[in-house]
């Protein structure tokens, strides 16, 4: 009895994170990082990005100083999120909350975010 119990409750909560992502009702997430990857002069400060998300039925993004994005989603499964802006490409991947932007000059951003 107590080990169908511990199986049971095992069960529920493979199956809480292994739920779609995307499936839930609107989520918000703080996603700090910098560019990683691609600038030019080594000894410059790495750049900081701060980002909020949010994601429902459309994705929506504001930087740390107050610029709307609009991304457009190009693909959404249970592991990664795909989306593209005017600047640069973003993949998120759900399990990790690791977010890469990648940008046409080469650069590549490693964020990493929380639910805010």
């Amino acid at each position: 009895m107590v080990r169908a119990t511990g199986m049971a409750a095992g069960g529920l909560i493979l199956l809480t994170l292994l739920a779609e992502p995307a499936g839930a009702a609107e989520k918000q997430f703080s996603c700090k990082g910098q560019v990683v990857q691609g600038e030019s002069d080594p000894a410059a400060p790495q750049k900081a990005i701060d980002l909020n998300v949010t994601l429902g039925d459309k994705l929506s993004m504001k930087t740390g100083d107050g610029k709307m994005l609009a991304p457009r989603i190009t693909s959404n499964n249970k592991v990664q999120l795909k989306f593209e802006t005017e600047d640069f490409v973003g993949e998120y991947f759900h399990y990790t909350g690791e977010l890469f932007l990648i940008y046409p000059s080469g650069e590549l951003a490693r964020l990493s975010c929380s639910h805010a």
